[in-house]
This record gives C-alpha cells, structure tokens and sequence, in this order.
C-alpha cells in the first residue's frame, strides 16, 4: 500500500513539476539534454528518500533544491574538465563549438550565485523568499544578488558586439567566367 501511494504522489508531481525543472536545470547549465537527465535524477533522488519525507507538501521544494544541486556539481565538473582540457589542447585549435543565444551566454558567465538567483526569480518564476529558502540565504541577500546580476547582465549583454550580416555567396563564390585571367 505505501508504495503505491508514493508512486501516485510522484507520478501526480512529474506531471505537474517535471517542465519547471527541467527549465531551471537548462537555464543553469545550457543543455536540454542535461537538463532532461538532471531533472529525471531529482526524481529518482526523491522517489529513494521518500519515506523520510515527513511533508508531502515539501516534495516540490525538495525537487527544485535538488535540480539545483545537480545542475551546480554539473557545472564545477564541466569547468574542471574544460580547465583540464584546456591544459592539455593546443592553444591554436578551434574553440569550444557549442553556440546559442546571447543571454545564455551571459547568464553563464554570471558567478553562480548570482546566476541561481536570476535563474529561480525570473526563469523558474519564484519568489525571493522561495529562492532564499532554496539556496539557504537570506531574503536580503537575494535581492542584492538578483540586483548586481541584472546589472551584470546589461553590461555583458550591452558589450556584446553585433553580429555581421553573412556574406553573400556572389560576393564570396566568384561567378564562371569571372575573376580569371584573360
């Protein structure tokens, strides 16, 4: 009988929860995939621990804290592999390939508390106190945090330069007939 009430609990919280994290793992770490794998791992996490859940009610908080852990040990082993990596590579090859849009790229080079705070307040949509409780801060804290990284973000974001417009292929590829001696 208990499990099947666990597994209708968190069958009734992956329906309802699953998008959210997966939103606050991808805003923290950049991958859709690794978010997917991260936000599955809360869950799993959850499902073990579950008969020391005294409060169901805290189910989600647990999830949300739990996503944000993962995604936060994820970053620091990506970052001890790129250190590593770059250590070894050569200096003149290619940089790293991967490519998206200009806010996440500022938003991951936001320091990490900074970055959870913008990520919980406006992408995952929670409340300073619900951010604070997450994290372990203070109230205050948050709103300081949350301050600088918008901040932060309009800088990063201002310097960025504009992107070219793409070269057109007559003007790069020269035509028959064209460009060769006579």
């Amino acid at each position: 009988m208990w499990s099947s009430d666990r597994d209708a609990a968190i069958q009734a919280l992956f329906h309802v929860g699953y998008p959210r994290l997966v939103h606050t793992a991808f805003a923290i770490v950049g991958d859709w995939g690794l978010a997917e794998q991260l936000a599955q791992e809360s869950y799993l996490r959850l499902y073990r621990r579950w008969r020391w859940i005294r409060d169901p009610q805290a189910a989600p908080a647990y999830l949300q804290r739990t996503v944000l852990n993962l995604s936060r040990s994820s970053i620091r082993r990506r970052l001890l592999e790129r250190r590593t990596l770059t250590d070894i590579r050569d200096p003149s090859s290619e940089p790293d390939p991967v490519s998206g849009v200009a806010l996440r790229h500022a938003i991951a080079a936001l320091p990490a508390r900074r970055r959870a705070c913008i990520v919980l307040r406006y992408l995952a949509d929670l409340s300073e106190a619900e951010t604070a409780d997450l994290l372990g801060i203070s109230v205050g804290t948050v709103k300081s945090q949350t301050h600088k990284a918008l901040r932060q973000l309009r800088e990063l974001l201002a310097e960025r330069p504009e992107p070219a417009e793409p070269a057109r292929p007559e003007a790069v590829v020269p035509r028959r007939g064209e460009g060769k001696a006579t």
